[in-house]
This record gives C-alpha cells, structure tokens and sequence, in this order.
C-alpha cells in the first residue's frame, strides 16, 4: 500500500516534533527542524520569523505579512529570573531552527505584554507560537546588516509611496532623503533648523488605506531632533505657517518595530501637518 505524500509529510511533521528542549525557565519547546552551531547568547541578534495564534486558530501576528522579518537581541543573562514569559524561548534557538511552543494567554498578557488579560480571553487558553530562525548575527556586524535591511527597506518604501502618488495624480516633489511632500499652503520666511524646537498641528494616516490613526487639532511642540527622521528631513524646508502633506517612507518613520499599539511594523505614512512657530 502506498502512503501519500501528506501522510508522509505528517508522519515526517510529528516525529521531528518529538525532539524538544526546554528554556531555562521551563517553557518546553519542540522542535520542527534542528538548526546548527550553538544557542545565541548575550549580545547576539536573532534573525527570525514568528507567528502566534490562538485556541481557536485565530492568527495574532505573523512577521512574514512585513518586508523584513522579526530581529531580536539576546539580553544579559542578569535578567534571566524575570523572563517569566514566551521571550525567555529565544534563549535556546539557533541558526535554522524550526519550533514550537506554548503559553498560556495569562502569561502571554500579564508578563510578555505586561498588560491585564482582557476579560474575553480565558486565562488558561493556550497561545501557540511558531518561530524560524534564519540567522544568528554578532554585535559587531549588526551596524552593517542593520544599514542594508534599511536601505532594501527604503526602496520598497520609496517604490510604495510612487504608485500611490502616481495612482491618485498627486504631483508631489520628493526629498533626497526619500519623503514626498505637497505644499497646500505656503509662505514665505525664516526656516527652523536641526536645533530649533517646532510648533505644528498634524494628522496622521496609512499609506495603504488612509485610515487614520492619530491627530492634534491644538498645536503640539517638540525639539526637532526628537522627531521621525523624515519630519527632521522636510521641516526646515518650510517657513512659519507652511501647510503640507507628507508621504513618509518607513525607515523614516516608525522603522520595522513600529509604535504599538498606534502604528504597525514597516508602516508608510502620511502626514498633514501646520508648522505654527519655531524658536
């Protein structure tokens, strides 16, 4: 009798599953694929894929939906004790690795999310998460391998921002750092600098749907230089009661770890802002 190709497959999927390992605070791991070399230890980076679901099979996050995957440092191993929750897993992965593991939602919420369990979710219900490491990374290469993820990062933030102006007949001049900006109202004037501390009203929404996620009708005032980076690129351009609106590119923006729970990984935004004053 000849077995199918998914009975195999399964047959294959379950006996892999049968090697396990625990992290050093007892979470069991199991694992799908063996990957080579050694645990990642302090200082190193891990280069890897998560998904995550619920007991009803209902996906809460899956880094392969962004550009880039998931990168995460291994901590001092000072704070090992307190790693209560599914982060103290990345502590026994390697280059490679294929695994599962599970938690309850009350770990997952009370010591990962650090946040109450919301009341519709059973403490006890189990969280599923699936990680592929792709790679292990040293501290001292991690500058370089950071600068190319950014650069592939703009261009397929740039090559976004383009079809959607290009889609919507926006004429919109485009930085050399790589925003696109409209001015809607301008004026004429002194410029604040990197160093000057700005007064603006904006809106913000996404590129990808133009929802809205964030707004200040009463002018808000920050140092520029604590501004996304491409905020810092556009608004010296622009004098006191400039109007514009601006088509941020991720890598200048929130970056692939975004700004949870407003704006998700790998986000383009757009931006309608009112420089109010300067000093």
């Amino acid at each position: 009798m000849k077995i199918s190709y998914v009975m195999l497959a399964v047959v294959v999927l379950c006996a892999a599953c049968s090697k396990s390992r625990k992290s050093p605070n007892g979470i069991e791991v199991s694992v799908v694929r063996e990957g080579v070399g050694e645990y990642a230890v302090t200082g190193q980076y891990l280069l890897l894929n998560m998904l995550y679901k619920d007991s009803k099979d209902s996906v809460w996050d899956d880094t392969r939906r962004r550009t880039l995957p998931m990168l995460y440092m291994v901590p001092d191993t000072a704070g090992m004790k307190a790693e209560k929750g599914i982060e103290n897993v990345f502590r026994v992965l390697k280059k490679g690795d294929s695994v599962i593991a599970k938690v309850t939602a009350k770990s997952f919420f009370e010591n990962s999310m650090q946040r109450e369990l919301p009341p519709e979710i059973k403490p006890e219900s189990e969280i599923t998460f699936y990680f592929g490491v792709q790679d292990v990374i040293d501290r001292e290469k991690i500058g370089d391998f950071m600068q190319g993820l950014r650069d592939k990062q703009l261009v397929a933030d740039t090559t976004a921002i383009r079809e959607y102006l290009k889609k919507n007949n926006i004429n919109a001049i485009t930085d050399p750092s790589g925003v696109s900006y409209v001015i809607t109202n301008a004026t004429v004037g002194e410029h604040p600098n990197a160093m000057s501390t700005v007064v603006f009203r904006y809106k913000g929404s996404f590129l990808n749907n133009n929802e809205m996620f964030q707004e200040s009708t009463d002018p808000v005032e920050y140092p520029l230089s604590n501004l996304i980076r491409g905020w810092q690129a556009v608004f010296p351009q622009f004098a006191k009661g400039t109007k514009a609106t601006l088509y941020i590119p991720s890598s200048l923006g929130y970056g692939p770890n975004g700004s949870p729970p407003l704006i998700p990984a790998n986000a383009n935004l757009i931006f309608e802002i009112e420089l109010v004053d300067f000093k």
